[in-house]
């Protein structure tokens, strides 16, 4: 594994290097103006030195998000080792033989569990746990889990993944470069290397999470190899990463328990059912095999069965296990899924920790054999149309955002400005109906839901990250979905026979409301038993989108994430909807036709017969003035000329 995973660092960042060269020696011979290139060059260094800034002080700042946010508080190797003495002598002896500190140990009082660790180099790493973490699991498990985390800091993980992101930061700085330089006339010469910086960004981030995931199965293998037991991770990983946990209380989580009450806000002795981790072996009773892990059968024989709780998922054990790692290793959206995942598939680290016990000369937990022939006996083909069917309506926004984008350019073509003027309206339009058809079916109706169990939930293999599955669920509130966040809305539940599962909670206000319902209502919420009724989906983690929450008082939680599913979208319909009709008239005003029509309607000089006319008219209106013709002259004859009278003529 050793050798996979420097391989496959060295591919990825050797990538990531060539994705850099490229675009900033296309940046430069771009650059016809000589004094830009310095510039350019101080804000490639202005990266560099953002992100070795960042690199070094983010302990510190984490720190502060830790204490603040999620109650984190120290805790010493000293106080790890009063209640787990055989952990904290495994850290001990981890550190001292790679020849690293002890990592600050901090601990978080919240019964879901969760382990990370965060750093800038090996010496100065930081290592959280949960309460629920060291209540879920026994000795094995545990040092299994702390093995993983020294694994990240002993492989340096911190540094190789700064080196990666900060690659991909100088690739965003570029496109953002590239895309604002302008040539004469206002020209855009920087585009092409824009597109292209971009595209290398786009695909180096999935480079990233590749790289990530190689990182994860490198700590799988080094706490396999530090253990010597590689069944103890992959039974830690069924408990954490899948929610099945159940099995009776040993006298360590009683010690832990008892010693940790004071340190949160809320009292694990209210807790009648959370945390019993589940033991994956076939329950057939007293006399029952004990689990094939090293380590399991001396603590179990420890377990007070006197007080033993009910084991209640009692079909099959492991054969259940094993059923539920199918739609890893052969649904067909659990490897899309994985794609944008910081971690591997469970199955897909199950799968390889059991050829490392192999190869320990141990029996692997579960038999993959019996799990291949399982999957083999899968309706493929139901598998992969749903997938194929369920791909068109996951990308239907863009799909259909695309069609109507490409019929507004060809309203151009066929010049029709009034498509034309509505073209950003017609792509929200198409975008929001896509929305609308991806809501709908993502939250069918409920109708009447069956209550189910979370291994039941589990088991299908034909499940789904973007249907929903209607169920009720009932089981007790046992921490945050982000365990111990003051932000974090979302719930983790355990129902009644020990699985655990988050619960997604939407407020009708959004963000500020999500930010309301985690700070006054989610603590009042711990340890009470609810019944829940939502949408049930999986992908690489597993929830339920939450419907109605009500707890044993009587209150009641609505969430609002079906609304927001479908509402959404059809509020993203309309306003593309108004978009495109403003765009419409708005073309219609400007049209040659309209524009002759408005003229000739105010340059004829007519005018309706109630309207006094302008004063340059030729002639006033008939209504206003009368002139009256003069008598018609008679045609002939002439009017007789009178004759000039001759003068008298005297006589002598």
């Amino acid at each position: 594994m050793k050798g996979k995973t420097i391989f496959a660092s060295l591919v990825t960042l050797g990538f990531l290097c060539s994705f850099v060269f490229a675009t900033m020696v296309g940046l430069a011979l771009t650059m016809r103006d000589i004094a830009l290139i310095p510039a350019i060059l101080i804000g490639i260094g202005a990266t560099l030195v953002w992100s070795l800034l960042v690199w070094l002080i983010s302990p510190w700042i984490m720190d502060l998000v830790q204490r603040w946010i999620y109650t984190a508080r120290p805790m010493s190797i000293d106080e790890l080792g009063q209640y787990r003495p055989a952990v904290a002598t495994f850290v001990q002896q981890v550190c001292d033989r790679h020849r690293i500190k002890v990592p600050r140990l901090k601990f978080i009082d919240d019964m879901t569990p969760q382990a990370y660790c965060y750093g800038s180099y090996a010496n100065n790493a930081r290592l959280v746990t949960t309460r629920g973490l060291l209540h879920y699991l026994d000795d094995e498990e545990l040092k299994a889990v702390y093995g993983h985390e020294l694994g990240h800091i002993v492989h340096r993980d911190f540094i190789i993944m700064t080196i990666a992101a900060t690659l991909l930061s100088i690739l965003w700085n570029t496109y953002i470069i590239a895309r604002n330089i302008r040539g004469k006339n206002n020209s855009r010469p920087g585009y092409p290397i824009a597109l292209v910086a971009f595209v290398f960004w786009w695909m180096g981030n999935y480079m990233l999470l590749f790289l990530s995931r190689t990182r994860e199965y490198y700590a799988d293998s080094f706490a396999g190899a530090e253990t010597g037991n590689p069944n103890a991770l992959s039974m830690a990983l069924i408990k954490i990463a899948y929610g099945l946990t159940k099995m009776e209380p040993t006298p360590f989580s009683q010690k832990f328990l008892g010693g940790t009450r004071a340190m949160g806000v809320s009292d694990f002795k209210s807790a009648s059912s959370a945390g019993y981790a589940y033991q994956a072996m076939n329950q057939q009773g007293p006399g029952a095999p004990q689990p094939a892990y090293a380590g399991a059968p001396a603590q179990a024989a420890a377990y007070p069965q006197a007080t033993a709780a009910p084991v209640a998922v009692t079909l099959d054990g492991v054969r259940r296990i094993e059923k539920v790692m199918l739609f890893d290793l052969y649904n067909p959206w659990g490897t899309v899924s994985e794609l944008g995942s910081t971690h591997p598939l469970t199955g897909k680290r199950i799968r390889a920790l059991g050829e490392q016990s192999q190869t320990l000369g141990q029996r692997p937990l579960l038999s993959f054999d019996r799990i291949d022939a399982q999957g083999q006996a899968l309706d493929m083909g139901r598998l992969y149309s749903t997938f194929m069917f369920e791909v068109v309506i996951y990308f239907a926004p863009h799909i259909l955002g695309a069609m109507f984008a490409v019929l507004s350019l060809g309203s151009l073509v066929i010049a029709q400005p009034v498509l034309a003027g509505a073209f950003g309206g017609l792509i929200i339009f198409g975008i929001g109906l896509g929305m609308v058809i991806k809501g709908f079916y993502r939250f069918p109706s409920l109708g009447e839901p069956p209550y189910m169990s979370v291994i039941d939930l589990m088991s299908d293999p034909y499940a789904s990250p973007l249907k929903g599955r209607p169920v009720i669920l009932e089981g007790t509130v046992i921490g945050r979905a982000a365990a111990g966040s003051k932000l974090s809305e979302d719930v983790m539940i355990e129902d009644r026979q020990g699985g655990l599962m988050v619960i997604n909670y939407e407020s009708p206000l959004g963000g500020l409301g999500n930010w309301w319902f985690a700070t006054r209502r989610v603590g009042k919420l711990m340890q009470q038993q609810v019944r829940v009724v939502g949408w049930f989906r999986r992908g690489v983690s597993q929830l339920v989108d939450l419907k109605t929450m009500r707890t044993q008082t009587g209150d009641l939680v609505n969430s609002w994430t079906a609304f927001w599913g479908k509402c959404g979208g059809v509020l993203v319909l309309l306003i593309g909807l108004g978009v495109a009709a403003f765009g419409a008239f708005s073309a219609m005003q400007d049209t040659p036709a309209s524009k002759s029509s408005h003229a000739t309607s105010t340059g004829s000089g007519a005018a309706p017969a109630a309207t006094t006319a302008p004063a340059t008219a030729i002639a006033p209106p008939v209504a206003t003035t009368t002139v009256k013709a003069p008598p018609a002259s008679p045609p002939h004859p002439r009017p007789a000329v009178p004759a000039t009278p001759k003068p008298a003529t005297k006589h002598p």
